[in-house]
């Protein structure tokens, strides 16, 4: 399969790839419909829920920063599907469709028709993709905006006003971005910068549009979104709230006074494995971790190798540069545990696609070197994707609890978001504190009462619990939520 060399690509899109980009949005769009989750997943989805009806970044609906351009889409939907669970996991599938769609269009610059779709497929049915298709968080609407931008700024307008107007909107999407997840707006601005460096299109006369198109971008979403919280100081002063919140907790940040070089390293193999384990074909326990390290490894290196020799490396490269400094942000700043953070590279796996595919001359082993990499890319995925049929356990926790202890006092804190949205009258405490014994006297007060007694924790204040009922669910689906377990606790000596 001829394919056409990055430096004659061409932006412009043809009438057949409009209709096919179509095609692939209706289809794709039906299927993550049809398989996403149907409830809150994520204890940060109880706040999306909460901010359809009525956003105040201050009380955590949502938790800062808020993501006023998410929020604003999914009240829209929320127009047309009544339960916030639905409609959020709904607009997260349209989003996947969109994205993939999109994805599509901008590897037809540099490949042939069946190339961009083989590489869109890959990326479309990828187990991490198509897992953030189904769930009710900002990560799949923001990554469309980093496709709108790659598609936009590639663009070659033929006269100044147009390049102006590009660079306006260039501007503007990133500035949305911002609202919409402000983690992707370091991406959306590393890859400008490294594709302006490489592409010698760079000059002082094109920031004065670009940072007029930002600014513009971020007014439309930061006025409402500052006056529904009480005014740009209090929206200012809550996200500020939430960057402190960072600071001296070593499992998610580095900004930490207790940090040392076991631990920085330590931190860089669990992100590498963790990394791997976001693409890889098989799953490695998380006990082995020196195995998860060498074989995200592996897998990283793979997939940088082949999507650097890509056709589409007029566009790869920067944006795996721009990768590398968001990565970067993932190390110092968030859980390297949560794999949604990696969904921004499931576009160098389509372009290392590409670059597998370019390998070959004969058609007969292109086709058969893709069906090998689709086995061992979307098979995975049915695994995966299949487990969002089954309720998350906080939900299944919660049920459980309402229709079997209602009148109980449950200790339970990684409920306690969850019962906001889900048993709203549950007596649902925080847990007592191991290491102080802060609560240990309302713990003991409540074995008093006479009321059942039952907690997701084993031992409190030094009584251990009994074992009554345990939900699972697959571990990839999510880090902290796949398996919850029920104890009892009674008076002592009874």
């Amino acid at each position: 399969m001829p394919t056409t060399s990055p430096a004659t690509q061409s932006p412009s899109v043809s009438w057949r790839d409009s209709w096919t980009g179509i095609l692939l949005f209706v289809g794709l769009a039906a299927i993550y419909a049809l398989t996403r989750s149907h409830w809150l997943d994520d204890a940060d989805s109880i706040g999306f829920a909460f901010a359809l009806e009525d956003f105040d970044v201050a009380r955590e609906r949502p938790h800062a920063p808020g993501y006023p351009v998410y929020v604003a889409a999914a009240r829209i939907v929320h127009l047309a599907v009544a339960d916030p669970a639905r409609a959020l996991t709904l607009l997260s599938a349209i989003s996947a469709a969109g994205v993939a769609a999109m994805f599509y269009l901008l590897s037809r610059r540099q490949l042939d028709e069946l190339q961009a779709l083989a590489a869109t497929s890959i990326v479309a049915l990828s187990p991490l993709f198509w897992l953030q298709s189904g769930l009710a968080l900002t990560d799949m609407f923001g990554l469309l905006f980093v496709l709108a931008f790659l598609l936009v700024e590639g663009l070659s307008p033929a006269t100044p006003r147009g390049n102006f107007w590009r660079l306006m909107a260039c501007g503007a999407i990133a500035g949305l971005s911002l609202g919409a997840r402000p983690h992707f707006t370091l991406l959306i601005l590393a890859y400008w910068l490294f594709r302006s460096a490489v592409s010698g299109r760079a000059e002082a006369s094109h920031f004065v549009p670009a940072v007029l198109g930002f600014l513009g971008g971020t007014a439309i979403w930061l006025l409402p979104a500052s006056l529904a919280t009480g005014g740009l100081d209090t929206y200012l002063a809550a996200n500020l709230s939430q960057f402190r919140w960072r600071l001296d907790k070593p499992s998610v940040s580095v900004l930490t006074w207790s940090t040392n070089s076991y631990y920085l390293f330590g931190r860089a193999a669990e992100l590498i494995g963790e990394l791997g384990q976001a693409f890889a074909p098989m799953h490695v326990t998380a006990s082995n971790q020196v195995r998860r390290t060498l074989i995200g490894l592996l897998v990283i290196a793979a997939y940088v190798f082949f999507a650097w020799r890509s056709p589409s490396r007029a566009v790869a490269r920067p944006y795996m540069l721009a990768s590398a400094v968001y990565l970067l942000m993932i190390y110092v700043l968030l859980p390297v545990q949560h794999h949604r953070y990696f969904l921004p590279f499931s576009l160098i796996l389509g372009w290392s696609v590409a670059g597998v595919l370019a390998l070959f001359e004969r058609p007969l082993v292109k086709v058969a070197a893709f069906v090998v990499i689709a086995a061992l890319t979307v098979l995975p995925s049915f695994f995966l994707v299949g487990a969002l049929a089954k309720v998350p356990p906080p939900v299944a926790a919660l049920d459980w609890l309402r229709s079997t202890q209602p009148g109980a006092i449950v200790f339970g804190n990684p409920l306690r978001r969850f019962r906001d949205f889900y048993w709203p009258a549950g007596d649902i405490r925080t847990e007592p504190d191991a290491i102080t014994g802060k609560g240990c006297d309302d713990f003991r007060q409540s074995l008093a009462s006479r009321r059942p007694v039952l907690s997701t924790s084993a031992r409190l204040c030094g009584v251990l619990g009994e074992e009554s009922v345990t939900f699972k669910r697959y571990a990839r689906i999510h880090d902290k939520h796949h398996s919850m377990t029920i104890f009892s606790f009674r008076p002592a000596g009874q």
